[in-house]
């Protein structure tokens, strides 16, 4: 049985020069969207900018091996050549820009080359030449800088905003696009067949596990076969399963298996699905056609032993047995081709029910909609690959109107998370303020203690009231600077004068502060004697007594996040209800966080120690705090989530981001660590 060369294992689409010139159009959309919603700039900058993203894309997409793809030279006429040299520097950091972005996408922009060594047929195209890789945005920061014409340190910072920005978004870009070509039929090349030099760091870099993985189905039929073989190519059975097979007349017997199982219908609620094999089929054990078999019915046991797919989802997926069987059967390239509509259909089918609760019922309006679509594949599928995209887009349909519940019922929440945003931005910066004060080693304990306990609580409230801007802001903090110069050492005989005129002003604000917190009496009195004692010694030129060691400081904004201990509270505000996982102790709310495991769109998965999973759709980010705001159609609340919480339960495996699993490929990697005793139970 041959193995697969590189064309036909690379499967170029037909329609690759329609593709790629709609791919370009939805990219350079993208990308100008992400520049314009990035900050303000002119609109002959933002095309300069995408019109040097699309003379990128032109040149990757059309440089060497020309010949095989000769259709694209007519692509665009765009191939010149950018303005002139920039300078050094901002060369220097433009190749800083993009290495960080590429080293910060790494697993999204494996996965989009893949799809473009197979769009344009280049096994050896190097990950560094990816189209719509960071160096493409670099061009265009070039080119929209030419224009700009700034001042060299107004540029740099430019990229510098620009750089933050793109890292929080570009994921969401380059996982769309993965989902444009996935939805073009474009299958991701195995990249055993890649030759590019740099492969192997970008696949490591991608998450492939150091090496540069095959796809886990490809990997599960050569286990089968017992013929997995380092490098070796994806198993092809040269015209297709069927073509293989000992005779037609076998063939033959083999299809009418099927219609005999198919009118039998799938087994009814209740019932335990249950695999078709080669055995239950009547086909040799040993023949190729078994092993393509035997890998699907072990991805489908793997499917209906899942943890956190609800049983009417199971049920659905197993009456698509006999589908994707006939699939398999005829179609070489099913397993090698990710995109392929009968694997498409079941993935769709599984991101589709995301959310749901796992003991849903079968009467759910989701589910049933989803037993609905599996039955008329059922019906009306025979060998039109036509049928299975159909109902992919209905599934697509499906889940776009489930996601947009999700985000309309997180958007119903944003009056309120604003209100929070808003606490959390007060809390940080008067924080941040006191601890600039707090850090000088010169600070008397007594007066560190009553910035943190009551003054920093004062300049919350002004914040929350008139912000950082404001007047009384500025003077609050005056009066901070001016407390702390008045118990210093007064050698000189106009300091002393200075702050015998200034003091009872001094004394008057921060009495009127501590009204206006109500600070308790006890704890004015204390404050203010401790004051006198401390501005006496300054007048007589004595440094002040340390009454008692001070831990040392560390600013808000630097603190560790230590431990990721949950703490669970609730907020009601007429009919709504928001559940609140913030962290407890100290480090509530302390500084700014970047979550970058997630991001708005995302449905995710996650419990604490002594709750059921659940799982919403993110529908808001903070920008200060990254906290994360989860909705779903089925709850009566929403989520506001801390993202250390989140990232520390990714890392432990009690949280996972469902919407971006291949039910299909995890369902093939289980079923490939089962493969070898499967192997040994099938020889005894």
């Amino acid at each position: 049985m041959p193995l697969a060369t590189d064309d036909e294992a690379l499967q170029v689409p037909g329609d690759a020069w329609e593709i790629l010139r709609d791919c370009r159009a939805w990219f350079l959309k993208q990308a100008g969207q992400l520049l314009r919603e990035a900050e303000p700039v002119s609109e002959a900058a933002l095309a300069a900018f995408v019109k040097a993203v699309g003379v990128y894309f032109d040149e990757k997409t059309t440089s060497e091996r020309r010949t095989s793809f000769d259709q694209l030279g007519d692509l665009t006429a765009s191939n010149i050549s950018l303005v002139g040299e920039c300078d050094l520097e901002l060369d220097i950091r433009l190749g800083s820009f993009s290495a960080l972005l590429t080293e910060s996408n790494g697993k999204e922009l494996w996965r989009v080359y893949l799809r473009f060594v197979t769009l344009l047929g280049r096994p050896d195209l190097s990950p560094a030449d990816n189209p719509v890789g960071p160096k493409a945005f670099a061009k265009g920061l070039t080119a929209l800088c030419g224009v700009l014409d700034e001042a060299a340190d107004r540029t740099l910072e430019r990229i510098g905003r620009l750089e933050e920005h793109f890292s929080e978004f570009l994921p969401a870009l380059y996982a769309g696009l993965n989902d444009f070509l996935i939805g073009r039929k474009v299958s991701a090349a195995q990249p055993t067949i890649v030759t590019a030099p740099d492969a192997a760091t970008a696949a490591s870099a991608g998450g492939a596990a150091g090496s540069i993985a095959i796809d886990p189905a490809v990997a599960l039929q050569r286990s089968l076969l017992g013929q997995a073989q380092s490098g070796g190519g994806a198993v092809t059975m040269g015209a297709g399963v069927a073509a293989s097979l000992l005779s037609q007349a076998m063939f033959g017997r083999l299809l009418a298996r099927l219609d005999d199982l198919e009118r039998l219908g799938p087994a009814g609620e209740g019932s335990a699905p249950r695999a078709l094999d080669s055995t239950r089929l009547g086909v040799p054990a040993g023949a190729p056609e078994a092993a393509a078999i035997d890998a699907l019915a072990m991805i489908f046991e793997a499917i209906f032993a899942s943890p956190t797919l609800p049983d009417p989802i199971k049920t659905a997926l197993s009456s698509l047995q006999i589908p994707t069987l006939r699939a398999v059967m005829l179609d070489r390239d099913f397993f090698t081709a990710d995109a392929h509509p009968a694997r498409q259909l079941l993935d769709k089918m599984a991101r589709a029910a995301v959310g749901l609760p796992f003991d849903v019922s079968s009467r759910h309006p989701l589910c049933a909609i989803i037993q609905q679509i599996a039955s008329r594949v059922r019906a009306e599928y025979v060998n039109d690959t036509q049928v299975l995209s159909r109902y992919v887009g209905e599934l697509d349909k499906l889940i776009a109107r489930r996601d947009n519940a999700a985000a309309q019922a997180a958007a119903s929440y944003r009056p309120l998370i604003q209100r929070l945003e808003q606490g959390d931005q007060a809390d940080l910066a008067s924080r941040q303020a006191i601890d600039t004060f707090c850090l000088r080693t010169d600070v008397p304990p007594a007066i560190s203690r009553f910035l943190r306990d009551h003054w920093q609580r004062l300049l919350r409230q002004v914040w929350l009231e008139s912000g950082e801007e404001s007047a009384g802001w500025q003077e609050n903090k005056a009066v901070v600077d001016q407390l702390l110069w008045s118990v210093q050492p007064k050698v000189d005989i106009e300091e002393r004068k200075r702050l015998a005129r200034e003091l009872p002003q001094m004394l008057q604000k921060i009495s009127a502060g501590m009204q206006r917190v109500s600070v308790p009496e006890a704890a004015r009195a204390e404050f203010l004697d401790a004051c006198f004692a401390l501005q006496t010694a300054a007048m007589r030129g004595a440094p002040h007594q340390e009454a008692e060691a001070m831990p040392p400081v560390t600013p808000a904004a630097a603190r560790p996040v230590a431990g990721v201990a949950p703490a669970l509270s609730e907020l009601c505000s007429g009919v709504q209800r928001l559940r609140i996982y913030d962290l407890g102790g100290a480090v509530r709310g302390a500084g700014r966080y970047r979550q970058s495991a997630v991001r708005a769109g995302d449905w995710l998965s996650f419990r604490l120690a002594d709750e059921e999973p659940i799982c919403g759709r993110i529908g808001h980010v903070a920008k200060g705090s990254g906290k994360l705001l989860l909705a779903n159609p089925d709850w009566d609340f929403a989520v506001l989530l801390h993202p250390a919480i989140a990232e520390s339960q990714i890392k432990e495996g009690r949280a996972s981001i469902s919407s971006g699993v291949s039910l299909f490929n995890a369902a093939a990697e289980q079923a490939l660590q089962q493969a070898p005793r499967q192997v040994g139970l099938n020889a005894s």
